[in-house]
C-alpha cells in the first residue's frame, strides 16, 4: 500500500519509472483510477510531475531543500484531495495551483511577500527570457535575476519559459487573466533585461 494512504506520514511518492500501461495513460485516465482507489495511478502522476513541480517550487522559494519539502507536501495534499471528492479538475494546472499556494504560504510566513499590484493588460511582445543564453555564467545570472522578481512575475515566467505553458493555463494556475499573464511576462522580462544591464555594467 502506498505511504500516501497514511495521513500522518510525509513520505513522498516513489520516483521509480512507472511500469506497464499506466505510464501511457492520460492525466484524466489516471485521475479516474486514483479516485477508484488505485495508489499506483497516483504514483504515476507523481512521477510525471515531480520534477516539474520541484523546478517550479525551487524558482519560487530559492532553496533546493525548501523546494523538496514543498513538493512532498504538495503531493501528499493532492493525494488526499483527489480521494476526498470527485469534482472535475485539469490535473496539471491544478497541481501547479496547489504548489503555488504552498509556496506563497511559506513566503508569507517568512515575511518575504506582501501586496502585489493588480495586473494591467499591456501586450506581451518581448523575446523569451532564454533566447539569448550562451554560457553557464549567463544562466547563473539569469536564475539569480529570476529569484529577485516579484513572486507573481516569477511564477508566470517559470511556467511560460521553462515549462512552456500556454497563457490560458498560466492564468488558471496563478489566478489572473490571459492579459494579466501577458502583462506579468512583459514586466518580468523587462526586469530581467534591466538586471542584466546592471550586472554587465558592473563588470565593464
Amino acid at each position: 500500500m502506498s505511504s500516501l494512504t497514511h495521513p500522518h506520514q510525509r513520505t513522498p511518492p516513489s520516483t521509480a519509472r512507472p511500469q506497464g500501461a499506466l505510464a501511457a495513460r492520460s492525466d484524466e485516465q489516471l485521475l479516474a483510477l486514483v479516485r477508484l482507489g488505485s495508489d499506483c495511478a497516483f504514483e504515476t502522476l507523481a512521477t510525471r510531475y515531480r520534477t516539474r513541480l520541484h523546478r517550479y517550487c525551487w524558482s519560487m522559494l530559492g532553496s533546493n531543500e525548501s523546494a523538496e519539502d514543498a513538493v512532498q507536501d504538495v503531493l501528499v495534499s493532492a493525494f488526499r484531495a483527489l480521494r476526498a471528492d470527485d469534482r472535475e479538475i485539469l490535473v496539471r494546472p491544478w497541481l501547479y495551483r496547489v504548489a503555488r499556494n504552498r509556496c506563497l504560504n511559506e513566503l508569507r510566513r517568512a515575511g518575504k511577500i506582501g501586496f502585489e499590484p493588480i495586473d494591467d493588460e499591456r501586450p506581451c511582445d518581448a523575446p523569451t527570457a532564454c533566447e539569448q543564453l550562451s554560457s553557464r555564467e549567463q544562466l547563473r545570472g539569469l536564475l539569480a535575476d529570476v529569484h529577485a522578481l516579484p513572486v507573481k512575475q516569477r511564477a508566470a515566467l517559470v511556467l511560460r519559459e521553462f515549462d512552456g505553458y500556454p497563457y490560458k493555463q498560466i492564468a488558471l494556475t496563478i489566478d489572473t487573466t490571459v492579459p494579466g499573464v501577458k502583462s506579468l511576462l512583459v514586466r518580468a522580462r523587462n526586469g530581467l533585461r534591466s538586471s542584466s544591464a546592471v550586472r554587465e555594467g558592473a563588470l565593464a
